[in-house]
């Protein structure tokens, strides 16, 4: 009963924000109640697992058993669409309810903390059972790592979108969003320079000394990344019609070609010179991710309503999920095999595995709340 009620939580609470069920205000400003439900994007629902599926791959390095290279690629450049999606399409669906006077602050802190608490639990069982720690110390850092640097490794997207709202939203609230993509835009150039180009850039007067704090990972990922890829949502949002007017029907394919191609461009020749320190951030991974969130939205393919609410849920189970299949997997193998698992291995399996428990918990859960739900409204 309550694994029931724990995952009727989770299917409420979409967090790997996608395409929300957005409403058309007809009554009182702010509410919802009254309002007519837009159809699914279904291809963004799609995209987010395929987003999932991509940040297993940056933590196992797919290929890598079989090249440097390759495993370089498909565990270090592709994935690096994973989050920033979802922050872009968190912003797009957010900021706009913002843009029609809606009051979408305390709801959507709500559904982002349920499930966020729910898993952090889990977690941090995990850690106590696996380090034994003090029990003081760690509950106080147990409240550390929820507020600030996010449970386990992959959470930081929590606190960072959690930022990004409420900056976004007191910037709303002041008068000020006229700000919102400049200064996200100059967030985003200093995160570009302390990861791609930290070699020129750290001896820059200040910044330097930024680049080489401890807390420069912190800062790049809620500041200089949270931010910027959440607010470049909005930026999709104002520019969406107008980008359709001047690409024309097919154009806009042809744009999103040469923007990737200036990017993987741009990751050749940072590591040619030897000047990055990381390449989570580049200057083409920002267009990159605007261009391919304006495809989509061009894109709803409605038909596939069904197949994408099943991605939705999966990217979901996927992505917070994840780290702990990968470890149990890793642990059987050295049990059963006696010798650590390929990365490609792994991959593979953490996928399959993680889609099976997810498509089992839907179909046990979630498609027989939806029925019930569906009888009583035609009884």
């Amino acid at each position: 009963m309550w694994l029931r009620k724990a995952f009727i939580i989770f299917s409420k609470a979409e967090i790997l924000p996608g395409s929300e069920k957005e409403w058309k205000s007809k009554g009182e400003k702010g509410t919802m109640a009254k309002g007519k439900r837009k159809a699914r994007n279904c291809s963004i629902d799609i995209f987010r697992y395929v987003c999932a599926i991509l940040a297993v791959g940056i933590h196992t390095h797919p290929l890598a058993d079989f090249s440097y290279e390759a495993g370089y690629i498909f565990g270090n450049i592709v994935p690096r669409i994973a989050v920033p999606f979802f922050l872009a399409a968190a912003g797009y669906f957010y900021i706009q309810k913002l843009e029609r006077g809606e009051k979408p602050f305390f709801p959507y802190v709500k559904r982002l903390l349920i499930p966020y608490f729910i898993w952090s639990v889990v977690y941090n069982i995990v850690i106590m059972a696996r380090e034994h720690p003090d029990i003081p110390h760690f509950l106080a850092g147990c409240l550390y790592r929820f507020l600030v640097t996010g449970t386990y490794e992959h959470f930081w997207f929590f606190p960072a979108l959690l930022f990004a709202v409420c900056f976004t939203t007191l910037l709303f609230k002041i008068g000020r969003k006229g700000l919102l993509v400049p200064f996200s835009i100059l967030l985003y150039i200093i995160g570009c320079l302390g990861c791609s180009y930290y070699k020129l850039a750290v001896e820059l007067p200040g910044l330097g000394s930024l680049f080489v704090s401890s807390r420069f990972v912190l800062i790049r990922r809620v500041l200089l990344m949270g931010v910027p890829f959440f607010v470049s949502g909005y930026l999709v949002y104002k520019i969406e019609k107008r980008v359709e007017k001047l690409t024309g029907k097919n154009g806009l394919y042809l744009v999103v070609g040469v923007v990737a191609a200036v990017w993987l461009a741009e990751i050749y020749m940072v590591r040619k010179f030897g000047w990055e320190d990381n390449i989570i951030l580049t200057f083409g991974l920002y267009p990159l991710v605007v261009m391919v969130m304006l495809v989509l939205l061009r894109n709803p393919m409605p038909a596939y309503k069904d197949f994408s609410s099943k991605c939705a849920k999966l990217s979901e189970f996927t992505y917070y999920s994840h780290p702990l299949v990968m470890d149990a997997l890793s642990f059987l193998w050295l049990r059963l095999m006696h010798k650590e698992i390929a990365a490609t291995l792994l991959f593979l399996l953490t996928v399959v595995v993680t889609a099976a428990i997810g498509l089992l918990i839907y179909t046990l859960f979630y498609e027989r709340r939806e029925f019930i739900w569906k009888r009583k409204k035609n009884a």
